[in-house]
């Protein structure tokens, strides 16, 4: 018999300006979670902030992720356990109800991966092969014109009605537990596996706006340590000249390095 040996890691999460940070991370013996809030758009229908939907879910994820049941099935109960939390006093029909985005994995006899949105979850083996697992479903919707809202330009209320949690646009966790059934899944052997990177969008920049690869950003956290990929995203932030609806994301990395196997 096998087992994986001490897990070494290392995280670090950024807020994009002087505004709370909206991401999230937990790493456990076992697991670990990047969730990423989702900007609040004006007239969600929530008494309640961002970072409390997020923290919610996170804590939602905590209590359940010990079950011997699928990452999805257990999003999904936690959505609903946040849904319980806030139902008395919020709108959740409202297609802007506050929500996150989240990258989770679980660890033991394999490797076990859920990804709701875009955020990333990527490993190097032993060899120096890498894996790059994401969630491109928002990325690939056709853009439409950003209007100003609140101050952040934005994708318009209506046509995010049309796309988010529906079949022709993208998923998120908020207040559908019928979302996590839509989010990518899968699973590996971890014997080869030697780091694993989980990051929200706001660091996946340097892959999808500042054109490094994914083998190079891996090297980067895994050899020099998750605040110099930090580092190097609001450096190209400083320098991009292009107008964007944010300069500076919330960004946040996860470093998890699996030192080997024991025999038992």
């Amino acid at each position: 018999m096998i087992e994986a040996r001490a897990l070494k890691w290392e995280a670090q999460s950024r807020p994009g300006s002087s505004a709370p940070n909206e991401d999230l991370h937990l790493v456990a013996d076992t697991w670990a979670l990047v969730l990423d809030g989702i900007t609040r758009y004006p007239d969600d229908g929530c008494v309640h902030d961002v970072p409390w939907y997020v923290s919610g879910l996170a804590e939602s994820i905590a209590d359940r992720i010990a079950e011997h049941l699928p990452l999805a099935e257990i999003l999904a109960a936690a959505i609903a356990a946040v849904n319980d939390r806030h139902a008395a006093t919020c709108d959740l029909a409202n297609p802007v109800s506050p929500g996150a985005t989240v990258g989770l994995v679980r660890w033991g006899a394999e490797l076990e991966w859920l990804l709701l949105g875009d955020c990333t979850i990527a490993w190097r083996d032993r060899d120096g092969k890498s894996r790059i697992e994401t969630d491109d479903r928002l990325a690939a919707l056709p853009g439409v014109p950003a209007v100003d809202l609140a101050g952040v330009r934005r994708w318009p209320v209506d046509y995010v009605a049309r796309v988010r949690n529906r079949g022709n646009g993208f998923w998120v966790a908020s207040t559908d537990p019928a979302a996590a059934a839509m989010a990518r899944t899968g699973t590996a052997d971890l014997a080869p596996v030697a780091d694993l990177l989980l990051c929200t969008d706001g660091l996946a920049r340097l892959v999808d706006r500042y054109d490094r690869t994914w083998p190079d950003v891996l090297g980067l956290v895994f050899d020099a340590g998750v605040g110099a990929a930090l580092d190097l995203v609001r450096e190209e932030g400083d320098r991009d000249p292009r107008p964007g609806a944010k300069r500076h994301d919330d960004a946040t990395a996860v470093h998890l390095r699996f030192p080997g196997f024991a025999s038992l």
